[in-house]
């Protein structure tokens, strides 16, 4: 797959397409995403399950400078939630950009 030049330091050496882990998911368990959720409407039935758009990511690493790129699987899904009103989760932590 051809890449782009790393923007830091110009080298085509970059591994793509890589799964994306946490240390606390040294098992494989589950890597990490981010979530929106459908809000609750005001009179939901008892059995009103909200919907949810979720995604995980993908990253690129520069070989010769260590340049990390994330790239969310489901964006377009993410961006159609956020149009129709789906929210951050709430009791969950923000996403917080390194």
């Amino acid at each position: 797959m051809k890449t782009n030049p790393c923007p830091e330091c110009g080298s085509t050496e970059i591994i793509s397409d890589l799964t994306v882990f946490s240390d606390e998911m040294a098992a494989g368990a589950h890597p990490p995403f981010v979530q929106l959720v459908e809000p609750k409407p005001e009179k939901a039935s008892f059995m009103w399950m909200p919907k949810k758009a979720l995604t995980g990511f993908s990253a690129a690493i520069c070989c010769s400078c260590g340049y990390t790129r994330f790239y969310a699987k489901n964006y377009k899904d993410l961006l159609e939630a956020q149009k129709k009103g789906y929210v951050r989760e709430k009791g969950t932590s923000p996403v917080v950009p390194l």
